[in-house]
């Protein structure tokens, strides 16, 4: 499956880094993940940290300071998107070439996102063939907010940093499960986000549903069983949806990002209510990584280490397969 990545529409290619392998950043609670993935035949985790500040946008310094610390002034870096900056919605594809799909969903969208179309950039990830029985060809349209892509683009330029792809986390988790689904039989993603979180569906390494869930992990611990019951009926409902309308086969594995330590409120629910494999990812059975990767590292630097791991970039190529 060609994976049309967010970045298509972003001239940010501006020059290429000199450092060898690609960085990311994600805006976290608190701060901001830090990651870089070596290039070559075996890439590699070289950095991966989080970086305490209250204000990412105006503590340059203190951000710029450590990038170069870690020589890595002048890689090429991806920039993910918060969930608020964007909205994914499910189309039909309008009948046209490739080439013109972006502007056609433009006008496909323009009454179903929150903020001026005129002022967005539109790109699209196509569905395999085989979704949705092959009643009518469907793209996830990604509606981005043309100032917060600017934005996010500006705040990698200060920082020293060659920005090249504006990312967004639905994508950026498959670089690092795709592999986990090559097989028929479906693969779960539930990523734990706040204020909420996604599910998506995967099968022979293509992605072939994703969702918004409600859960909220930052506030999941206020009335953690009553929040574990409502995510496992968010993901029944998906689950349901997934095998009567894309009509795949069932899924059988279920996997929780980040990863979770010991049997939480959340992971015994969910082990009891769904006819699935429950697992944490554990970013150590899919990564190779200088440095050990403690929980906490893991759990808020999951993202920009999913970012940095989709390899190599080239001027024209935003698309994946």
């Amino acid at each position: 499956m060609d994976v049309k990545q967010i970045a298509a529409n972003f001239p940010f290619l501006k020059k290429k880094g000199r450092v060898k392998g690609l960085t990311a950043l994600a805006l976290v609670d608190g701060g901001v993940a830090l990651a870089h993935v070596s290039s070559g035949k075996t890439p590699v985790l070289t950095v991966c940290e989080f970086i305490e500040t209250p204000s990412p946008f105006t503590d340059i310094k203190l951000l710029r300071d450590r990038i170069d610390a870690l020589g890595l002034t002048g890689s090429q870096t991806v920039g993910l998107l918060d969930q608020g900056a964007y909205q994914l919605l499910l189309v039909d594809a309008p009948d046209v070439p490739d080439e013109e799909m972006a502007d056609a969903l433009r006008w496909r969208v323009k009454d179903l996102v929150g903020f001026d179309i005129e002022n967005s950039t539109i790109d699209y990830i196509e569905l395999p063939e085989d979704a949705y029985r092959g009643r009518s060809r469907m793209v996830y349209a990604v509606v981005a907010e043309k100032s917060q892509t600017e934005r996010l683009a500006s705040w990698i330029e200060e920082l020293g940093l060659a920005p090249a792809v504006v990312d967004i986390p639905e994508l950026a988790m498959l670089n690092i499960a795709k592999k986990l689904a090559d097989e028929e039989a479906g693969l779960v993603l539930f990523h734990l986000g706040s204020p909420s979180s996604s599910v998506s569906l995967l099968s022979q390494e293509a992605i072939y549903f994703t969702r918004t869930l409600s859960y909220d992990v930052q506030h999941a611990d206020l009335n953690p069983h009553q929040s574990a019951s409502s995510a496992v009926l968010e993901l029944q409902r998906s689950l349901d949806y997934y095998e009567s309308q894309v009509g795949k086969s069932p899924c059988v594995k279920l996997l929780v990002l980040p990863i979770q330590v010991g049997e939480t409120a959340l992971m015994t629910e969910l082990r009891s209510n769904l006819p699935l494999e429950v697992q944490s990812l554990d970013l150590v059975d899919v990564v190779n990584a200088e440095k050990t990767l403690d929980v906490a590292t893991q759990q808020r630097c999951l993202l920009a280490v999913a970012a940095a791991c989709r390899g190599p970039l080239t001027s024209q190529g935003s698309a994946a397969k």
